[in-house]
C-alpha cells in the first residue's frame, strides 16, 4: 500500500469510526426494546395486536433494507409535515437510525421469539409457583433465559447491521464508507483500491470485536447458568 495513501486517508477513515459505531449502537438499543415489546404481542393473546404486529413484521423483513431507508428518508418529513412538523432540518444520519431501528426491531422480535419458545416452560410455571409476579417473572426467569438462547443468533444480526452501515452514505450520512467514496471522488478514483481496501479492514476489525464481545458474553451467561 503507498505510503501517501495511508497517511492522508486512514486518520480521515478513523475520525469516521465513532459514527459510524453511533449509527450501529443506537438502532440496536431501540430495536432491543422495540423488538422486545414487539415479541410480547407475539406470543401473547392479543389477536387484533398479533395481526398488527404480523403485518409490520412482514413488511419489515420483506423489503429491501435500502428501499426503507429511502422511504423513510424521503416520506417522513411529508408525512409529518401534514400535522404541521418540519424535520427538514434533521441530519440525515437521523433517518438512517430510524429506519434502520424499525427494520432491525423486526428481526430481533423473531430472534427473542424463537428463544422463548427454546426456554423450558416448566421453569415460568416454577417462578409462578414460589410467588413471582407477571413482570418479577419475567425479568427474573423469561427475559435471562431467552437471552441466553437467542444471543448467538442477536450476534450475527448485529455484525449485519455493523456492516449495514455502510449504506447510510446513500442519503448523504457520513461514514466510513462514505468518506472513503468522497476521497476517491475528489481524487477522480486514485487509489481508489487502496482505499476501499483501507476501508473493509477498519470494518473487519470492528466486526471482529463485535464478535468477540458476543462470544464472551455467550460465555458469561453458560457460565452463570450452569452455577444456577
Amino acid at each position: 500500500m503507498p505510503t501517501h495513501v495511508l497517511q492522508s486517508v486512514l486518520p480521515g477513515l478513523l475520525q469516521q469510526v465513532p459514527t459510524t459505531l453511533l449509527y450501529w449502537f443506537v438502532p440496536s438499543a431501540i430495536a432491543l426494546l422495540l423488538g422486545t415489546l414487539l415479541c410480547i404481542v407475539r406470543v401473547g393473546q392479543h389477536r387484533a395486536l398479533y395481526w398488527a404486529c404480523t403485518v409490520f413484521i412482514s413488511f419489515f423483513r420483506g423489503t429491501p433494507g435500502i428501499v426503507q431507508i429511502y422511504i423513510i428518508f424521503f416520506g417522513l418529513p411529508k408525512l409529518l409535515w401534514i400535522v404541521h412538523v418540519d424535520i427538514d432540518g434533521w441530519p440525515a444520519g437521523a433517518y438512517f437510525i430510524i429506519a434502520t431501528s424499525l427494520n432491525l426491531s423486526c428481526f430481533v422480535c423473531e430472534v427473542l421469539k424463537g428463544g422463548y419458545l427454546g426456554v423450558d416452560h416448566g421453569q415460568i410455571e416454577a417462578g409462578k409457583s414460589i410467588g413471582f409476579g407477571r413482570f418479577q417473572n419475567f425479568f427474573r426467569v423469561i427475559a435471562p433465559q431467552t437471552l441466553q438462547v437467542s444471543i448467538l443468533n442477536l450476534k450475527n444480526l448485529e455484525i449485519d447491521v455493523l456492516k449495514d452501515t455502510s449504506v447510510a452514505y446513500t442519503i448523504g450520512a457520513m461514514e466510513i464508507l462514505g468518506y472513503a467514496n468522497r476521497v476517491i471522488s475528489n481524487q477522480f478514483g486514485v487509489g481508489q483500491l487502496w482505499i476501499l481496501g483501507l476501508a473493509a479492514i477498519i470494518y473487519f476489525i470492528l466486526c471482529a470485536l463485535l464478535e468477540l464481545g458476543f462470544t464472551a458474553a455467550s460465555h458469561h451467561m453458560e457460565r452463570h447458568g450452569r452455577r444456577s
